[in-house]
């Protein structure tokens, strides 16, 4: 059965909608080119370039804050038209065509594929590692570049962006080398890094007994605690699932058997030199989990027994969540869901027989006293990062999931009604302008808070929820300003259809879902080139998305593989033209 929309809507064509979908798509291009040069506090990108700056890291939270978000509000949008155009039957099989479909072929084709890069990647930053600064030079081993930057003043116990020291990265990766290096130019080997860490803890953990001997044989603490408690011979005892995690965070590779008898003979050197074994934190049935996230333990202790049980399921939860199987291509596995909930929310409201949403509600200017509060809530929780978190794990993040359930809710609601197509984003320059100083704001309360597990000032938990409530506030706000602002943009410049912008529209969807591949390894290979970042930046979009559109037009658009994107396309020949 179908529902047909109204008169105003009957041969309408949302030549602007269409194209801010496909805008949207086209700027995760941008955001994961931008990747290898914004400085992460931990090196979650397998290409590390050489010329980072904080620019890149404001250009990402920008387009982050409001492109998933402004997605999922189109695709609510036009996941109600074809219900009302064609029936829910209908719908149901065009999305399991058009989004189940693409997302189990292309997960099983590039999430090895992606997987393998981001090996690849971290296994050449660990050797290769430039010599751009200090950190870097540690990593790498190279003890000349290690000397010119201790010549030039450099501090050599100062932690990086990683909360690691350089003596501490060479810990990690082996240098030994470098390590002497640095202690011959000064570097304490008492300094701690920001999770409370040593030097030792990071030999010790990743088996490197050279660099562990070096360490005692210069006054190392063989009992200095971290700020969960833990030891350089506790740390001997790290199992191998917390060891790959906390490596893989770090983009160091695992070599399992080295790291096995490397700890074992660290353990010996450590007792053998007065180490204590630890019995306090073994005790604690949680203990295992403080390690995986750093600073996590303060934050327990001022919690009550209730909350703290709550707090650790839900940690518990959030680790599964992480597991990238989807890598990308999550937000189709989310707008699967979405649409599936739209099509059991239909159902009931027909057997309801629930009235239509009024008008004021989605036109009236106060639309955003409930948008905003709807939306802030899950933003609230979701307090790893800046903006919305993503979830690449077949385990929904239920903040994530349903924060963008109001964003495809709202599009939903906003096709049938006239209002609508007069009031939303008629105001769109005021909107684009208000979100400047909004995200800004959300900016500045998000460098307070830190994050929920290492805050930037302090780790008392009411400070961090205060810090939280107004960046997730103005987190939201500028998120729906940025939204009615575009919506209005290319209403006005972008209505008419246009052949050229149908075609950017088209091939979108395969730009987006392949693009992630070329952009890494182009990342990986152009890392230690000098030139300026921007240089860089740009010829690696320009050259993968030039890549991707050709294959598109003589390998994809007129394939089965366009025909599952895009519906089938027609070749034009000379006779059709005339």
């Amino acid at each position: 059965m179908k529902n047909s929309p109204p008169p105003f809507l009957a041969k309408k064509r949302y030549h602007d909608l269409d194209a801010l979908r496909a805008f949207a798509m086209l700027l995760g291009i941008g955001l994961h080119g931008f990747m290898s040069f914004v400085p992460f506090p931990l090196p979650v990108w397998p290409a590390q370039d050489v010329n980072q700056h904080d620019g890149y890291l404001f250009a990402l939270h920008a387009i982050h804050g409001f492109r998933l978000q402004l997605f999922f509000l189109v695709s609510g949008f036009f996941t109600a038209m074809m219900f009302r155009q064609r029936g829910l039957g209908s719908l149901i099989k065009h999305r399991a065509k058009r989004i189940l479909l693409p997302l189990v072929i292309f997960t099983i084709l590039l999430s090895p594929t992606i997987i393998g890069i981001g090996i690849y990647g971290s296994a050449l930053n660990a050797t290769r590692g430039g010599n751009a600064t200090l950190w870097a030079a540690a990593k790498s081993g190279d003890v000349e570049a290690i000397n010119r930057h201790l010549a030039k003043g450099a501090d050599v116990s100062q932690p990086d962006a990683a909360g690691l020291t350089p003596l501490s990265w060479a810990a990690l990766l082996g240098q030994a080398e470098a390590a002497a290096a640095l202690i011959d130019g000064g570097a304490n080997v008492l300094a701690t890094n920001d999770d409370g860490t040593t030097a030792l803890h990071c030999a010790a953990f990743m088996g490197e007994s050279a660099v562990a001997s070096l360490l005692v044989e210069n006054g190392a603490d063989v009992n200095a605690a971290s700020n969960n408690g833990d030891t350089p011979l506790s740390v001997t005892e790290t199992d191998d699932g917390t060891t790959r995690l906390i490596a893989g965070l770090l983009q160091i590779p695992v070599q399992e058997k080295k790291i096995v008898t490397g700890r074992s003979e660290i353990a010996q050197l450590l007792k053998a030199t007065g180490a204590l074994p630890l019995e306090a934190v073994a005790e604690e049935p949680m203990a295992w989990l403080y390690p995986l996230v750093p600073g996590f333990k303060p934050i327990v202790d001022q919690l009550p027994g209730w909350a703290q049980a709550t707090a650790i399921v839900l940690v518990i939860n959030w680790l599964l969540a992480i597991i990238p199987i989807f890598q990308h291509l999550w937000f189709l596995y989310y707008l699967v869901l979405l649409v599936a909930g739209f099509a059991v929310v239909t159902w009931v409201a027909r057997k309801l027989n629930w009235k239509p949403v009024p008008a004021w509600i989605i036109a009236s200017p106060l639309r955003l006293l409930w948008l905003v509060p709807l939306t802030f809530v899950p933003q609230f929780f979701m307090v790893t990062d800046f903006g919305p978190d993503t979830a690449a794990s077949v385990i929904p993040w239920p903040p994530t999931l349903a924060y963008y359930a109001v964003f495809f809710g709202f599009g939903v609601l906003c096709y049938g009604q006239e209002a609508f197509e007069k009031n939303i984003g008629r105001r769109w320059p005021v909107c684009l302008l208000l979100a400047v100083p909004a995200l800004l704001l959300a900016l500045h309360w998000y460098e307070l808070r830190g994050s929920l597990f290492v805050t930037s000032e302090s780790n008392e938990l009411s400070s961090l929820l205060h810090n939280n409530l107004l960046c997730s506030l103005f987190t939201v706000l500028y998120s729906w300003l940025m939204i009615f602002g575009f919506i209005g943009l290319f209403r006005q410049f972008f209505s008419e259809g246009n052949r050229r912008i149908r075609y950017i529209s088209d091939s979108s969807y395969w730009l987006y879902v392949m693009h992630l591949p070329p952009i890494m390894m182009l990342q990986i290979w152009v890392s230690n080139w000098p030139l300026p970042s921007v240089v860089k930046l740009l010829g690696i979009c320009a050259v993968s998305t030039a890549a991707l559109l050709i294959i598109y037009e003589y390998a994809v658009r007129y394939t089965w593989v366009g025909t599952m994107l895009n519906g089938k396309k027609t070749r034009c020949t000379p006779n059709s033209l005339g």
